[in-house]
C-alpha cells in the first residue's frame, strides 16, 4: 500500500476573457488577471494493488465547513483518473484506490476549489504511483475542467502563483502564458450562503461569452504594458472595478445587493479609502482587498470581521 498528500491553493480571479473555441482543450482558457491563495484543497491518495483485474475506486469529498458534499462532485476525480491514464503510466486496474478530499473555501463561489481539487488530487494521485510529475497532474487538472466547462485559467493561474496576468489562454506547461508578482496581504473572502452558480453557466452562454470577453480583452490590453510588478497593484483595481459593469456581471442583483452590502460595511468602518470590495468571478462573492500593498492593518481587518459578523454575512480571512 502506498500512500501520498497533495495539496493545492484556490485563486480568485477578478477579470477575464473567455477563449474556448479551440478544438484543442490544451488551447483553451482565459486570458486575465488574478490572485492565489493559502486556502485551497488538500488530497490525499492511497494505492493497494489486488488480485482482481478490476479496478475499485473510493472518492470522498468533504467541504469546507465540514460536510459531505453532493455525490455530483465525485464525478470530476473519476474523469481525472482517466486523463491521467491517457497522459502517463498511471493505471487504476488491479487496485484499491482510495482519493479524499478537503476543501478549504466554498465551492462555486470563484475561489478556484474545482481546480485546485482537480490539481491537488492529481498530484497525491502520481505519488502515490510513484509518478513524481507536476506538469502531468496540471495538463490533467486542465483537461477536467475544460471536459466540463467547470473553469477557464485557474490551472495556469495555480502554476504561476501569486497576483498573476494570464497573457495566452490554454494549459499550464503547453500553450498557457502568465506572469506573476509575490505579495503578503490577508483578503478577506465574503459570499452569499446559497446563491453560487455553476461556471459553465456563463462560460458556454453565448451572450456572457461576448459581453466578459469584449471587458476583458480591453483591461488585459491596458494591463500588459510594462513591467508586472506590485506596482500594478492600484490599476489592478481600477480595472477589476470597470471589467464588473463592462462585462455585465455587476448588473445581476445577487452580486449588486452583496457588493453593497459590504461596501457599506467599508463606509461605517471609515474604510473605504484603504480598502476595496471586489467581485469574484463567477461567484456570488467579494473579496476585500487593501487599497495599498504597503499599510494593511490587522486591526483593520479585525474591524472589518467584526463587522461582517454582526452582519451574519459568510466571510473568511484568507492567506496569499
Amino acid at each position: 500500500m502506498r500512500m501520498a498528500k497533495a495539496r493545492a491553493g484556490g485563486h480568485v480571479t477578478l477579470l477575464f476573457s473567455i477563449h474556448s473555441q479551440s478544438i484543442n482543450p490544451l488551447e483553451q482558457g482565459s486570458r486575465g488577471v488574478g490572485f492565489c491563495l493559502q486556502q485551497g484543497a488538500e488530497a490525499i491518495a492511497t494505492i493497494s494493488l489486488t488480485s482482481s483485474e478490476e479496478s475499485e475506486l473510493s472518492v470522498s469529498v468533504i467541504d469546507w465547513d465540514g460536510t459531505t458534499a453532493p455525490s455530483e462532485c465525485v464525478d470530476p476525480y473519476l474523469i481525472l483518473c482517466e486523463e491521467l491514464s491517457k497522459l502517463c503510466e498511471f493505471t487504476c486496474i488491479g487496485k484499491q484506490i482510495d482519493l479524499s478530499l478537503q476543501l478549504e473555501l466554498p465551492r462555486s463561489q470563484g475561489f478556484g476549489m474545482s481546480a485546485a481539487g482537480l490539481l491537488a488530487a492529481a498530484e497525491a494521485l502520481l505519488k502515490a504511483s510513484e509518478i513524481d510529475d507536476t506538469q502531468i497532474a496540471a495538463t490533467a487538472a486542465h483537461l477536467v475542467e475544460r471536459r466540463l466547462s467547470s473553469g477557464l485559467g485557474d490551472v495556469l493561474a495555480l502554476c504561476t502563483g501569486g497576483v498573476e496576468l494570464r497573457l495566452q489562454p490554454g494549459a499550464p506547461f503547453s500553450v498557457g502564458e502568465a506572469v506573476g508578482f509575490d505579495v503578503s496581504i490577508k483578503p478577506i473572502l465574503v459570499w452569499s450562503a446559497g446563491a453560487g452558480k455553476h461556471t459553465a453557466d456563463y462560460i458556454d452562454d453565448d451572450t456572457w461569452k461576448a459581453s466578459i470577453s469584449a471587458a476583458g480583452e480591453d483591461a488585459v490590453e491596458r494591463l500588459r504594458g510594462g513591467k508586472w510588478d506590485s506596482n500594478k497593484w492600484p490599476t489592478i483595481i481600477s480595472e477589476s472595478i470597470e471589467f464588473a459593469e463592462q462585462s455585465g456581471l455587476l448588473g445581476e442583483p445577487h452580486r449588486l445587493d452583496l457588493l453593497d452590502s459590504v461596501n457599506s460595511i467599508l463606509q461605517s468602518c471609515n474604510l473605504m479609502n484603504t480598502h476595496v470590495a471586489l467581485l469574484c468571478m463567477l461567484g456570488t462573492s467579494v473579496a476585500i482587498l487593501p487599497r495599498s500593498l504597503a499599510n494593511e492593518s490587522e486591526e483593520q481587518i479585525e474591524q472589518i470581521c467584526l463587522q461582517l459578523a454582526q452582519h451574519q454575512l459568510e466571510f473568511i480571512p484568507a492567506f496569499m
